[in-house]
């Protein structure tokens, strides 16, 4: 059973409006400590209770009810300090390509699902629409609703992880005949992408009304904030494979539309590669921030003042991940690199075995009292 009291979530509310609104003096930091020694991997994505709700999220075997007792169960060795709370959307990244007919495949050992299709052209994508007679896609709605019913107020809800207009296009017709695409095809690639926009806006819209705002803490989405009006975290992993005014051209004027629909949007910036289009991101007006993921095995986040400089000299937000209590100094370089604490939200996950160290960090920036 999840251990949070919601009276917690008082404080943590008002804190994370201010912090959208520019007005909280003081970085958000989220701790969220589970027993690493049984995780997958050492970092928050690869934790075993991520991996549980995972697989009753996809176990198709056993109703929406024992999938959410099973999630309750997954949330009970899991503590939650500073501004972190209980969250649930369905995951992983893309699973709008299984609401467009893909089919999923969950690898347990792993913790992940992939979803594929025999290769289809531009023109087959441009006839997509959203499958709302799927299993994956009912499923998606009845865990949605079933976890507000469950946890009674205890557990911020969001709308799934949908992915990327580029990426789902490129996941559906082969990323490098896309790319190919984007030279030879120019129209019909972005005729093809139009067409998966609007199929995001749909689910997007249909998840959104299976939201109820009374049952819930308020809204959340896989990057773990909290808001009291509706948020995504919008992307374009594949953007790292073309050239600023490939980005510009393609991609720019579905992201501003993106953006203009979505009451608070973050844009998950993801890898060196994608450093080129932050220039271009930044002028979106109804951006609210973007979320700086420096990628494995690139220069660690110390290593990136531009960035940091940039995002905060357009006004924008920024979030980064912290993982492990070895990572936690980033806290304190970022913060310096970015001009101040204002503005910032630090999302960490580690060892409960090392919750002092945590609680060090907590303290020091003013997120609970020593």
């Amino acid at each position: 059973m999840i251990h949070f009291s919601t009276d917690r979530y008082n404080k943590i509310r008002q804190d994370f409006e201010l912090w959208w609104e520019h007005k909280l003096d003081r970085p958000i930091i989220q701790v969220t400590l589970t027993n690493m020694s049984k995780a997958l991997t050492g970092d928050f994505f690869g934790s075993n209770y991520r991996k549980e709700i995972l697989e009753a999220s996809y176990d198709m075997e056993i109703s929406v009810e024992e999938a959410v007792k099973r999630i309750d169960d997954a949330y009970s060795s899991v503590e939650f300090y500073g501004d972190a709370f209980p969250v649930f959307y369905m995951r992983p990244t893309g699973v709008l390509g299984g609401y467009l007919g893909q089919e999923s495949h969950i690898n347990r050992n792993l913790g992940t699902v992939w979803f594929h299709n025999e290769k289809k052209s531009l023109k087959e994508a441009l006839a997509l629409s959203l499958d709302r007679s799927c299993d994956l896609y009912k499923r998606s709605i009845g865990l949605t609703r079933q976890v507000q019913e469950h946890f009674d107020g205890k557990v911020a809800v969001g709308v799934p992880d949908l992915g990327g207009v580029y990426d789902i296009l490129a996941s559906i017709c082969d990323s490098n005949d896309l790319l190919l695409d984007l030279c030879i095809e120019e129209e019909a690639v972005k005729k093809a992408a139009w067409n998966i926009h609007e199929q995001f806006k749909l689910a997007y819209e249909d998840f959104l009304g299976a939201i109820d705002p009374g049952k819930i803490p308020g809204y959340t989405c896989w990057a773990t904030m909290l808001s009291q009006k509706p948020y995504f975290v919008l992307q374009n992993d594949f953007s790292a494979m073309i050239s600023a005014d490939m980005f510009d051209d393609f991609y720019m004027p579905i992201l501003e539309k993106e953006c203009r629909h979505i009451p608070r949007t973050i844009y998950h910036l993801d890898g060196p590669g994608a450093v080129r289009h932050l220039d271009s991101i930044l002028t979106i007006p109804e951006l609210d921030g973007v979320q700086w993921i420096n990628g494995a095995g690139a220069p660690g986040l110390d290593q990136w003042p531009d960035i940091y400089r940039k995002i905060r000299s357009a006004g924008k937000l920024c979030q980064v991940f912290i993982n492990g209590a070895e990572e936690l100094r980033y806290i304190d370089d970022v913060i310096e690199l970015f001009g101040g604490a204002e503005g910032l939200c630090f999302i960490c996950s580690g060892d409960s075995a090392e919750r002092e160290k945590f609680d060090a960090y907590l303290v020091k920036y003013g997120v609970i009292q020593s």
